[in-house]
């Protein structure tokens, strides 16, 4: 059963950035191709430098892309040890809310944040190239957490350096310090263990099937994308996914803004 966190703001709207590794960099990790320009041939004579050459010269290798990490194994309450896990998602655009102004294609209402305190996450796209962005684009929504407190108690986490990484720890969400990004479907994205991002299934399809199933991606565009999304799991529910519910009786609510296509820059605003 998910915590219910009050919005502290009548309202806050945050414009998402386009995704790039400078900006995830405190969540994650973003897997994408560094140079298109760069065409693969038995004939180079250089590579990039954490880059080899494959397949008899005809392909180009980037190595450690993202990190996969498995936390369980440092200990959990349960005990239970953890898999690999594959899962597929396929994900519908969502339908938005009417924009507030120009060059914005809609408003998407953040309501509800989880975290896997034990494990990374991967997200694949499959099937879509950069050329697409008008017909299919992502949205990536996280958030850093808070001090532990007594509202969280329940939650299970390992401890902030577990393995020598420092981890977010077990606190709720930082509601003023969510951020919002657009990704393309030539990017794949790895959530950091326990960072809280956005959580889109019903929770009785979270919390009772295993593995733990969810979709943090939020579509939008005009068609569906198809993600593979590789992680751990021990089908413990509380060790393998934890939620935080936004209220929104008081009438507080985030809402991201989804630009129009090529009118996206690098700026975000959080307006109140």
């Amino acid at each position: 059963m998910p915590v219910r966190i009050a919005f502290p703001l009548l309202e806050a709207v945050l414009e998402a950035d386009r995704l790039s590794q400078d900006t995830f960099s405190p969540f994650g990790t973003v897997i994408e191709n560094p140079d298109r320009s760069l065409v693969p041939s038995p004939r180079m004579r250089e590579v990039p430098p954490n880059a080899t050459q494959a397949n008899q010269g005809s392909a180009l290798k980037y190595l450690d892309v993202t990190q996969m990490r498995n936390m369980y194994d440092l200990g959990t309450p349960s005990k239970k040890a953890a898999k690999a896990v594959m899962n597929m998602f396929i994900c519908a655009p969502r339908t938005l809310l009417p924009p507030h102004g120009p060059h914005i294609n809609g408003l998407f209402p953040v309501e509800i944040l989880e975290r896997h305190p034990y494990t990374t996450q991967t997200f694949i796209p499959l099937g879509l190239s950069q050329s697409e962005a008008d017909q299919a684009r992502y949205l990536v929504i996280v958030a850093p957490s808070l001090d532990p407190s007594p509202a969280d108690e329940g939650f299970p986490t390992p401890s902030d350096l577990a393995g020598g990484d420092q981890l977010p720890g077990r606190g709720l969400p930082d509601l003023t310090k969510v951020k919002a990004f657009i990704a393309y479907g030539s990017q794949a994205v790895t959530y950091g263990a326990g960072t809280w991002q956005v959580n889109r299934l019903p929770l009785s399809t979270l919390f009772y099937a295993y593995p733990v199933l969810h979709a943090p991606m939020v579509v939008v565009g005009k068609k569906p994308i198809d993600f593979v999304v590789v992680q751990f799991a021990n089908g413990i529910a509380i060790e393998d996914c934890q939620e935080a519910e936004l209220e929104t009786g008081g009438g507080g609510r985030l809402l991201v803004e989804i630009p129009t296509i090529g009118l996206q820059d690098d700026r975000r605003l959080f307006r109140l």
